[in-house]
């Protein structure tokens, strides 16, 4: 199987740095060795490159703007590079408000067969509001979905290609996205909840995996940019994993909100590696079943 790896060094959409350096902290773990170890032909593409000078600031509706969607520009263009191959794509994050270009990216080569498979402990679809500055980090789901042509581009897309899995609490506004909360997800055997959400999507979809490792519980994962109080161990969060990556559907996956800032040891870095190197061997494991 053959895996392409590109890093988007970014925190356009966060308070504070630190999930900028997830990409090269993830690579100085390994993860290029780990992934050829498991018999995986990886290319490197390399980092997306941001001008130095982005705009950052605390002034509402949405932290630093315009910087997260001159970041969505350049970033998109890159993605429909990187998406256009029939090698997996493992893009790793930087905040998680990446999900705007890389969505539209893989829109764009797949048009309506395109379906996002969002792994999250939030919603991440906070409305814009004058009275307060929030990070794009929270916001992406919402610019997919409800901003008209007012901030982005239209997206294209709609609720119904959109599956959340791991949500802490069932939000109070969903806008329409079928949503598993981790309850759900955890209530009896996970293998068979996730593989019934997969049942969901249509057999000719291809599907964009959005891992935010903030799913995980903080014991598990204490180098989030945010950890939690609750959420998936890290045994858990490889079964999940694995279980959506041997679907033959998933083409591309992106890992967001690892903060390199926090992990001064790089002991999670190391974790994180060998989650998602065993998660992907996984895959290839079943690709021959694959038809």
């Amino acid at each position: 199987m053959k895996v392409k790896v590109a890093g988007i060094p970014h925190f356009t959409g966060a308070y504070v740095s630190g999930t900028e350096l997830a990409p090269d902290a993830l690579r100085t773990a390994g993860l290029i060795e780990q992934l050829q170890q498991h018999g995986l032909d990886v290319q490197d593409v390399g980092n997306l490159h941001l001008p130095d000078d982005l705009p950052r600031h605390n002034i509402p509706p949405v932290r630093n703007w315009p910087a997260p969607r001159m970041f969505w520009d350049l970033l998109q263009k890159d993605a429909q590079e990187w998406l256009d191959t029939d090698d997996f794509v493992l893009m790793l994050g930087g905040d998680c408000s990446l999900v705007v270009a890389t969505a539209q990216a893989h829109q764009s080569r797949y048009q309506e067969k395109a379906y996002l498979l969002v792994l999250d402990g939030h919603l991440d679809a906070v409305v814009p509001s004058a009275s307060r500055c929030i990070g794009a980090a929270g916001m992406g789901l919402w610019f997919l979905l409800q901003d008209r042509g007012q901030w982005i581009e239209p997206s294209g897309w709609n609720a119904e290609r959109i599956r959340l899995v791991g949500c802490q609490q069932m939000p109070a506004e969903t806008f329409g996205v079928d949503v598993m909360t981790l309850a759900q997800l955890t209530e009896g055997s996970l293998v068979e909840r996730v593989s019934h959400m997969l049942q969901s999507i249509p057999p000719d979809a291809k599907i964009l995996v959005h891992f935010d490792v903030d799913i995980m519980h903080k014991d598990a994962m204490p180098a989030a940019y945010s950890p939690s109080e609750t959420g998936l161990s890290l045994s858990e969060a490889e079964t999940l994993l694995a279980t959506v990556l041997r679907d033959s559907r998933v083409t591309s996956m992106e890992v967001t909100e690892f903060s390199g800032a926090r992990d001064t040891t790089g002991e999670y870095a190391q974790k994180l590696v060998e989650l998602l190197a065993r998660a992907l061997a996984a895959r290839a494991k079943a690709l021959p079943s694959m038809k």
